[in-house]
């Protein structure tokens, strides 16, 4: 199968350009993999059971190269290999046989520890230092690359060519339930074990539960739950992002699939300090080893699941009800530092004047969330209107773009740099409407994202995005977008938690509380 430029998908259903049809480990439409001039990067498109390069999670993008080995769901396996132009007619088939040699028996003991690489249908097992599985029952399939892509580092022109074998034949599968994503564990925790598809006689073995990449339990058979301590895993309670994951093998330790990761954080019980003490660790540069106790300038540096946290109390402001993946660690490391931009006090005061243009404007007048006019203004302009660039205004909008697009017209005499901002407002809130409302039907997330471009260019932009866009962070690549959702998410948490910031100010929904 021909792979040429542009994007391939992967997934179990059939319309992907690689499919694996019987391994339901694998979700249906599951990763993208993306030609970009002489590149390939993969992006796993926030699939159930996780997609990983080389033992590496892939989270957001990932840039694959000659050798590395992707799996989908923990059991259906892609090999990356480079190949010349040359041989991708004769030479394919000498590639291919290798599955045929050399194939050992006599692994996979009762005891021996699981293997995260087996995943074969059958009894076969996978020899680290063999390029493919080692057993005549796996089906191998080679999709090749198009021809003519220079790699980099390659002198030949070629392409990259997939090897995929299937899954394990036992189709169990397991959800995670009892712990919230983005919840911080602190001492004994008990999580709960769904396992399905299991066939009555039963196919698995047992169950590793990993922090990260670092196991924590193991338990014979299919347990229903299990028991995570905090305090029996201390190198963990940094204040940083950790995944759980849990992943089922079968008798002959053979992996069979893995659980969608949880977001979390850990915490141990250790003794209270006297504030000052503690403040004075702060401003010291931290204490206990913890990453998050302090900065540079004395402010608490706050941690990835504070973040987080923030960013999905964030979305409360805003109606529609959209739900969003906001832990990829990324785009929370993005948001934290940027907030550190807005993170100033002033802010409420000098939004506080133009309390009644931006209510009137965007709610009244537009039908918009007042929470969304106040936090774009904060994320374009910080409410100081005065001109950079050619923007004017609160929202930093070009004159020209503005009266080009009649979005000027309620302005009357006013002029976007009037000190009062009515016009500013009622163009901003305009613009947006015809943007959320007809563009993004209603999502003024990536409504604000999309801020800067005309209508068309956005419906343009629009089309281009995946049709999963939960996963805000990896639908949105594009540079000027991505920089537009940082600073809307960095200035949203920053004004609705001043004091997580160190800051005296009010949080800015005070401004509009009696609007909604």
């Amino acid at each position: 199968m021909s792979v040429g430029a542009g994007m391939t998908t992967v997934g179990r259903t059939s319309d992907n350009g690689i499919s694996f049809p019987d391994d339901s480990n694998v979700s249906r439409y599951h990763a993208e993999i993306e030609s970009r001039e002489d590149e390939y990067w993969i992006k796993d498109l926030d699939s159930s059971n996780g997609t990983t390069v080389n033992g590496t999670r892939v989270q957001g993008e990932m840039r694959l190269q000659d050798g590395d080995e992707i799996v989908l769901g923990g059991t259906s396996r892609i090999t990356i290999e480079v190949v010349k132009e040359e041989t991708q007619s004769g030479g394919y088939s000498s590639v291919g046989s290798g599955a045929d040699a050399g194939a050992d028996e006599g692994e996979g003991a009762e005891d021996a520890e699981p293997s995260d690489e087996g995943d074969d249908a059958e009894d076969s097992e996978y020899d680290e230092t063999e390029d493919e599985p080692r057993s005549n029952s796996t089906r191998n399939a080679l999709i090749a690359a198009g021809a003519g892509i220079c790699l980099i580092g390659v002198l030949a022109i070629g392409g990259i060519a997939y090897y995929a074998t299937r899954g394990p034949s036992c189709p169990a599968t397991v959800t995670v339930s009892g712990i919230e994503e983005a919840e911080t564990i602190v001492g004994e925790k008990e999580i709960e074990l769904s396992i399905e598809n299991e066939p009555p006689e039963g196919c698995v073995g047992g169950a590793l539960v990993y922090v990260d990449e670092t196991q924590v339990y193991s338990e014979k058979g299919a347990p229903s739950s299990f028991k995570l301590n905090s305090n029996d895993i201390p190198q963990f309670a940094d204040g940083m992002a950790h995944f759980i994951t849990v992943v089922l093998f079968d008798e002959e330790n053979v992996k069979i699939s893995s659980s969608k990761p949880i977001f979390v954080a850990f915490e141990t019980h250790k003794a209270a300090k006297p504030e000052d003490e503690e403040t004075k660790g702060d401003v010291a540069g931290g204490s206990d080893g913890d990453e998050t106790a302090g900065s540079s300038d004395g402010k608490k540096e706050l941690s990835l699941i504070e973040i987080n946290t923030m960013a999905k109390q964030l979305l409360t402001k805003f109606s529609g009800n959209k739900r969003y993946n906001l832990g990829d660690q990324q785009f929370l490391q993005e948001v934290r530092e940027k907030a550190a931009d807005f993170a100033s006090d002033g802010y409420y005061e000098r939004a506080e004047r133009y309390r009644d243009p931006i209510n009137v404007a965007f709610v009244h007048e537009n039908n918009l969330d007042a929470s969304f006019g106040f936090i774009l203004a904060m994320s374009r302009s910080k409410f100081v209107p005065a001109k950079q660039g050619t923007g004017e205004g609160l929202w930093r909008m070009d004159p020209q773009f503005a009266k080009d697009n009649a979005y000027d017209g309620m302005c009357g005499t006013e002029t976007l740099a009037d000190p009062q901002q009515n016009c500013a407002a009622k163009a901003a809130a305009i613009y947006m409407k015809s943007i959320v409302w007809n563009v993004f039907q209603g999502d003024m997330i990536y409504g604000a994202a999309a801020f800067g471009k005309s209508a068309a260019d956005a419906a343009a932009w629009n089309a281009t995005l995946p049709a999963n866009r939960g996963d805000v962070w990896n639908a949105i690549r594009t540079p000027q977008e991505r920089e537009n959702l940082i600073n809307f998410f960095a200035a949203g948490i920053v004004t609705e938690n001043p004091q997580k910031f160190g800051l005296k100010d009010k949080p800015l929904s005070e401004l509009y509380r009696l609007t909604l």
